[in-house]
């Protein structure tokens, strides 16, 4: 499957759509972290449940939905590790976050991503609460987050994203192929190392 990708985001690194309140992304993280090509993942962060509350509790569905999907992930990745948090949260300011490290300083995103992910899958701490996202940085060095900007380009993915793609996990090859959801370990595997194997050395003009 192709769909374009906006640019400048096609490049020669695989591209993740990806929201830290998916536990399939967490999961997905996880893989690429394991295949350690994480240098060669750009991460790009998309509201998909822009409604989800910063404090107290969900809607009875959003619980069951929550629930479901835990469960799904622990049963197709037991290895993963992944909990239930106390309560699906609003992502938005983990996602500006992320996505200002992505662009000021890529060799850093891969850490504080899966400080991220594991902080909320793992330990069970919300995202919506900056003291949780001051201490997950606080030994790491400064990034210039500029809320504004970051905020309008966030809701700018979004909206691509919702209009063309409309589900996460996303990858990108640098083709243009996407690998849509959270497919097998093994299928992962295939496409990830497909998207980023470099050419043999072959004849050509000068």
């Amino acid at each position: 499957m192709a769909i374009e990708a906006p640019l400048p985001l096609l490049s020669s690194r695989i591209v993740v759509f990806s929201d830290f309140n998916c536990p399939y992304c967490f999961t997905l993280d996880t893989w690429l972290t394991e295949l350690k090509v994480g240098h060669k993942v750009r991460w790009v962060g998309i509201e998909h449940r822009p409604m989800l509350p910063r404090v107290g509790g969900n809607a009875d569905e959003d619980a069951r939905v929550l629930a479901r999907e835990v469960a799904d992930v622990d049963q197709r990745a037991p290895e993963v590790g992944v909990r239930a948090p106390p309560f699906w949260c609003n992502s938005r300011d983990a996602l500006l976050l992320q996505n200002a490290v992505e662009v000021d300083d890529p060799a850093l995103a891969p850490e504080i991503r899966q400080r991220l992910f594991r902080s909320y899958w793992v330990d069970g701490r919300p995202l919506c609460d900056p003291k949780v996202i001051d201490g997950l940085r606080a030994d790491l060095p400064d990034v210039d987050v500029d809320a504004d900007a970051e905020a309008t380009e966030l809701d700018r993915l979004t909206d691509w994203w919702r209009k063309h793609v409309d589900r996460i996990p996303a990858m990108f090859a640098p083709t243009g192929i996407v690998h849509l959801g959270l497919q097998d370990r093994e299928t992962v595997r295939r496409f990830v190392l497909s998207a980023i194997a470099e050419a043999e050395p072959g004849p050509g003009c000068q």
